[in-house]
């Protein structure tokens, strides 16, 4: 998951604080929605429900404050905002 350069391990105290304030779904989602930014929230949500099992409605909600966070936007495809993408890459390190 790491890549070892010099700005990740900076950042990982980063890293920790975030991967405790987002749950598993939201950083899933953040996942998801940048590996398949030709589809809309509706149809990548629904999509990822029946792939995991996890019900739609708390997709639906995980959806909805990455949205309030500013970490994503509806538009047509779904995507990540620049601080979406800033986050999912910390997240990565």
């Amino acid at each position: 998951m790491g890549d070892g350069s010099p700005i990740c391990s900076d950042l990982s105290s980063l890293k920790k604080i975030l991967l405790k304030a987002l749950t598993k779904n939201q950083v899933l989602l953040l996942n998801e929605i940048e590996n398949n930014s030709t589809k809309t929230i509706t149809t990548l949500l629904n999509v990822l429900s029946e792939s995991t099992r996890i019900p739609i409605s708390t997709l639906k909600l995980n959806a909805r404050s990455l949205k309030d966070l500013g970490l994503l936007n509806y538009s047509k495809p779904a995507e990540l905002t620049a601080t979406g993408r800033l986050v999912l890459k910390i997240i990565r390190c």
